[in-house]
């Protein structure tokens, strides 16, 4: 009677707790109390059939049952006992093994749990942000590598997306399956190619649990301990870990606040909107002054002075008596940084991230028979603005049904609406939209914590870009991240691999500073802990897409740093790295680590491009290198006393080629600090 009036109240809060999120946090605790109670023995999500454990360490079991419940392992022909403590929960260790399997474990108490199918061998954790979570189905040539697949020696764990205040006992979701063209398809393809290449290599089974979360920052994947250690942070983690509720304060502040505080007076200052960004001012778009622009391409490249705000185009397109009284597909390719689009006159959608390609749906009941236009408020920010897709870029018109494009690229009308400086305050950018993806804490909490006493090999990191505007603060968080979760996984230094930004957006016409390069320094200098690794993909990015599709290489380059750095493997992992320089008459010359059999510059002429020069101005520019004896000579004959060199140190180095004979690139570096 008392356990169903126990399931009874469990199914009550189930219930209510879809209503309101405050009970669904309750919920946590009062569920763990019930399973507390429970006389049936309970596995954490991470335990299951087909799961992989690691090979060579003592076997951590650990799980919930009644209070004092005793439990017995069977394994190998062997009984294991334990017990429940007064909190319910029990945890045990058994022998380490050798690869192999499949096996079978029996754990009971009052009732029993068979696990089939388990095999031993080396368990990675791979986490990150979207280049992480990126699909195996979505990568290059994915239709051949998912109909090759069907390894049984490859499982995969996926981790849905979740997040929590403070550490959670066990996933929210999760099981283990076996590798084939099915399970693949959606699972992380860097960690699929990296799994798949290594266990080709080693020959062990590889176990591949994969946690991560488009746009994270790494704040949100550091566990309390370590980044209160980072200055700014102390207050406020310890905050989040006394506030249930603390996500849905910051989004009432905001909200409160006036939402995007950027867009909202954009609304209200700019000239060609009303009524705060409702409706157009047609005044505005019947009075002169526009002029004529090249579509796509920055603005300043049309002879329009170095502007930040907004600027209007517009197009007149005349369309098919086909495109009538079907949905139509817009595509405005890349556009730096806001578009408001409107399709006669209506509002077709709006995007506040350059990195992402404009497509908008323009349903039927705007079309019309003969001229159309098409308006796109643009907002620049800082740097050059405009639609800076290539010129082949993908801005066209469509009817979806059909394979006709209407190319919209070419000459438009231009006119300005409101320079930045006319409404723009600091005080603008601190009502920032909350997102549980970048809350300290957050993510580690719900998607890591759980799986820390789990024994493994090793993790692989691919994130950085949603950090890239502050990369001296990364060079903190990234290690502090390191060490704090080798603390709480209590395995030692376990391998760390981390995957190097790839080279995205335009390339620079003379040296520039340049975040992401900053934030590249920041990831190869946490290298300096024991057992990191770094694989660079500095050469295998795309400048029109921050996602690029060749995962392949990427799980390559991650498998070759992984024989080095977590199996000992006497190998070149790496490209070449700077060591040190010296200066020798108006030259620099360079000097290298992880050369293998010499150093190439990877072209059909010979030369090495994307080295920059300075002299004690720290003005630079472009220099001439080559490759004497297995060292690079930097010079310019402008630069008499040189004192600094910078080579791919630029958001895309697209013309670097200083590579190993072994085919790998040479990784980013400066030997300034300034």
């Amino acid at each position: 009677m008392k356990l169903q009036l126990k399931i009874n109240l469990m199914e009550t809060i189930i219930n209510k707790s879809m209503l309101f999120r405050k009970i669904n946090i309750l919920l946590f605790f009062s569920i763990g109390l019930l399973f507390n109670s429970f006389s049936e023995v309970h596995l954490p999500r991470v335990f299951s059939n087909n799961m992989v454990l690691q090979r060579d360490k003592e076997i951590k079991l650990w799980g919930w049952a009644d209070i004092n419940e005793n439990i017995t392992i069977s394994f190998l022909g062997i009984d294991y006992t334990t017990q429940a403590n007064e909190k319910g929960e029990w945890e045990i260790a058994l022998p380490s093994q050798k690869a192999g399997g499949p096996f079978e474990l029996v754990i009971a108490g009052i009732d029993t749990i068979k696990l089939q199918n388990i095999l031993f061998g080396d368990v990675w954790v791979c986490s990150g942000q979207s280049n992480m979570y990126f699909r195996t189905a979505d990568a290059k040539n994915a239709y051949i590598e998912i109909d090759k697949v069907n390894n049984k020696n490859i499982r995969l764990f996926q981790i849905d997306k979740e997040a929590f205040y403070q550490p959670k006992e066990d996933l929210g979701s999760g099981e283990w399956l076996e590798c084939n063209s099915e399970t693949v398809s959606g699972f992380s393809a860097v960690a699929f190619f990296f799994g798949k290449e290594l266990n080709k290599e080693i020959e062990v089974p590889i176990g591949l649990i994969h946690a991560s979360w488009g746009g994270s920052r790494i704040q949100a994947w550091m566990n309390g301990e370590s980044i209160k250690k980072i200055s700014g942070y102390t207050n406020l983690v310890n905050h989040i870990e006394k506030t249930p509720d603390y996500f849905e304060q910051t989004v009432k502040i905001y909200e409160d606040n006036g939402g995007n505080l950027v867009i909202t007076e954009l609304y209200k200052k700019d000239p060609g909107f009303n009524d705060n960004g409702k409706k157009l001012n047609d005044d505005f778009f019947k009075e002169e002054g526009w002029g004529k622009i090249r579509v796509p391409g920055y603005w300043e490249d049309f002879d329009i002075e170095e502007y930040n705000g907004t600027l209007w185009y517009r197009k007149q397109i005349e369309l098919p008596k086909y495109f009538a009284d079907k949905d139509l597909i817009l595509n405005l390719g890349w556009i730096d940084d806001y578009d408001f689009t409107f399709f006669n006159g209506q509002r077709v959608g709006f995007t506040t991230y350059k990195g992402s390609e404009r497509k908008y749906t323009i349903p039927k009941e705007m079309v019309k028979k003969g001229m159309n236009e098409i308006l796109v408020c643009v907002y620049d920010s800082r740097g050059k603005g405009g639609f800076w897709g290539p010129r082949k870029s993908n801005i066209k018109i469509k009817n979806d049904n059909t394979l006709i494009n209407i190319d919209l690229q070419g000459l438009w009308e231009y006119k300005k609406g409101i320079n930045k400086n006319d409404f723009y305050t600091e005080s603008l950018s601190i009502n920032k939209q909350p997102s549980e993806r970048s809350v300290p804490t957050f993510l580690y909490n719900a998607m890591i914590s759980p799986l820390t006493n789990l024994s493994i090999k090793g993790a692989i990191w691919y994130q950085g870009e949603s950090n890239a505007g502050n990369a001296d603060e990364y060079s903190e968080l990234l290690p502090a991240m390191i060490k704090g979760w080798r603390q709480v996984w209590n395995q030692g230094d376990f391998p760390f691999l981390i995957v190097q930004l790839s080279n995205y957006g335009i390339s620079d016409e003379k040296p520039s500073k340049s975040n992401w390069a900053e934030l590249r320094e920041a990831q190869f200098k946490a290298t300096n802990l024991e057992n990191v690794g770094l694989a660079c993909t500095i050469d295998i990015g795309n400048a029109m897409n921050i996602h690029p599709t060749n995962k392949q290489e990427v799980g390559h380059r991650l498998m070759l740093t992984s024989l080095k750095v977590a199996y000992n493997m006497d190998i070149v992992y790496s490209g070449p790295t700077y060591k040190s320089n010296k200066v020798l008459d108006n030259k620099i010359e360079i000097i290298f680590d992880n050369i293998g059999k010499g150093l190439i510059a990877n072209n059909k002429f010979g030369y090495l491009n994307e080295f920059a020069i300075a002299g004690m101005d720290k003005k630079f520019v472009w220099a001439k290198a080559k490759i004497v004896e297995d060292k690079v000579i930097v010079y310019n004959e402008k630069v008499q006393n040189p004192v600094a060199v910078r080579y791919a140190w630029s958001n895309n180095p697209s013309q670097a080629n200083l590579y190993n004979k072994e085919g790998l690139p040479a990784i980013p570096f400066r030997t300034d600090e300034w």
